[in-house]
């Protein structure tokens, strides 16, 4: 990793807690609570400025692996340790406090709050103090910060859609299969799993989608000689050779049926496999509208015999046990597709919306499926990574220069904060929420020792899993 693209990796960090502590900000002021600090980061101060409209101190801290809103009242400290003495002194008999209202519902009188050892608080401050909210107020406040990030995330997505262009947009509706080279040897440049990607006719390139095409395709030459270009990985298999490599070779029917792989899903006259101009309508229970959404399920269940349901000729048809190629990543298996789709007719404002929610949808299912994998054990220990981890991934991408790729993770990573954050584990947002809508439900708050205690035992356990996470992604590096 180098400096800069640490660095950017750093500001993405920033960008996205920034984008969630605002929302926690923007709906906290809206509803009156009285804002004591915005910070940026952890730790240490290395800039501060207090408005002085608001009183609100803006901060940056010097680690940037988080940040807070600091509410007015929000622990319910100020109950016990009321204003400042000169604060106090301005005060007036008739004055209530940030917890205006005891156990028994009456309001507290200062003699009341004397005998618990608080100091009395200006009604208006009172009424700004977070603690003194309705459980509606707090549930969207607590909300706003992880939705923030999720709306990040789809607009991102929109951005991403439209400077991907025609290219990243296509129909659920199969158009052919892949003709894979699956010979040990290798033949006139051929090598193993090279994806015929199309031939060379007069008029220019053809898309190869079935093995009779490239049969008919060797046929129809003079002397059974076709130039193809094929999709073949890098040796890092981190993505295809560029430009497309092209092999000019003799193709007769004995070298194809020995040498080319017919795709495992299609049908090859059974009707129990995908055909041609089927429209694919779900993969398992899945439902699925756009390309991108049908590839992520194909990857994420195809590791195993999958269902599809599919409309073919006017009628809904369900294919059962349709076996996809797999691969190995990281000792993980996963599905790949080995069918061509039909791009979109036309790329205007309704497919970009279109193919922008549905994609958006899809990466939020997989922060899910994420989730599930690791208490279903598909996914081990190593797959999880915390702030050091996504540094390094992001710093690798930057570095590479592939800015829509970068986009994407920085898609995915805000997604991710926000889905993370609605998890209903103490001192997260989710967290939270459950306690409140726990409070809704009785009708009474907890017991602010009780909410103190499970918050605090929350936080320790985060604190000590995210040591382990960054013992185990330096390790890694």
């Amino acid at each position: 990793m180098n400096i800069l693209s640490v660095l950017f990796a750093i500001l993405v960090f920033a960008v996205l807690i920034f984008i969630h502590e605002l929302g926690h900000f923007l709906v906290a002021r809206a509803f009156g609570v009285k804002i004591l600090e915005f910070s940026i980061g952890m730790g240490p101060k290395i800039f501060s400025k207090t408005s002085k409209k608001s009183g609100t101190q803006y901060s940056i801290r010097i680690f940037p692996i988080g940040g807070y809103v600091s509410m007015y009242g929000e622990n319910g400290m100020e109950l016990a340790q009321g204003p400042q003495p000169k604060e106090a002194e301005k005060l007036s008999d008739e004055e209530f406090f940030v917890n205006d209202l005891a156990e028994n519902g009456e309001e507290n009188t200062e003699s009341t709050a004397k005998s618990e050892g608080s100091a009395p608080i200006d009604p208006e401050l009172s009424k700004q103090a977070y603690c003194n909210k309705s459980v509606w107020v707090r549930i969207l406040i607590s909300l706003a910060g992880p939705l923030m990030n999720i709306f990040l995330g789809f607009l991102l997505m929109l951005v991403f859609v439209i400077s991907a262009g025609s290219n990243s947009v296509a129909t659920t509706r199969v158009a052919g299969f892949y003709v894979v080279y699956n010979a040990e040897e290798s033949y006139e440049g051929l090598q193993n799993d090279d994806y015929l990607y199309a031939f060379k006719t007069d008029e220019g390139y053809v898309r190869i989608l079935s093995i009779d095409q490239l049969r008919e395709a060797a046929r129809n030459s003079e002397d059974g000689t076709v130039t193809v270009r094929v999709l073949r990985m890098n040796e890092d298999g981190s993505d295809t050779v560029d430009p497309l490599p092209e092999i000019t070779a003799h193709f007769d029917d004995e070298l194809i049926d020995r040498c080319f792989q017919a795709s495992l899903s299609s049908s090859t006259g059974d009707p129990s496999g995908l055909q041609p101009n089927d429209v694919i309508l779900k993969v398992n229970r899945t439902r699925v509208h756009t390309f991108a959404e049908l590839s992520y399920e194909v990857m994420n269940q195809g590791y195993q015999p999958i269902t599809f349901t599919v409309r073919r000729n006017g009628e809904t048809v369900v294919l059962r046990d349709v076996v996809t190629p797999t691969y190995i990543a990281e000792g993980i298996a996963f599905g790949d597709m080995d069918f061509v789709v039909y791009g979109e007719a036309s790329f205007n404002a309704g497919t970009v919306l279109k193919h922008t929610w549905y994609r958006s949808l899809s990466t939020v299912k997989m922060v899910y499926d994420s989730l599930r994998g690791l208490f279903t054990r598909r996914y081990g220990f190593e797959a999880v990574s915390g702030p050091i981890g996504i540094t390094k991934t992001i710093s690798d991408v930057a570095k590479s220069g592939q800015r829509l790729n970068l986009l994407y993770i920085v898609i995915v990573i805000s997604i991710n904060l926000g889905i993370m954050n609605l998890l209903p584990l103490p001192a997260l947002d989710g967290g939270h929420l459950l306690l409140y809508v726990i409070e809704a439900v009785r009708r009474k708050p907890i017991k602010r020792e009780v909410e103190g205690i499970i918050n605090f035992v929350g936080l320790l356990l985060i604190l000590a899993l995210a040591v382990v996470i960054a013992v185990k992604d330096v390790i890694s590096l």
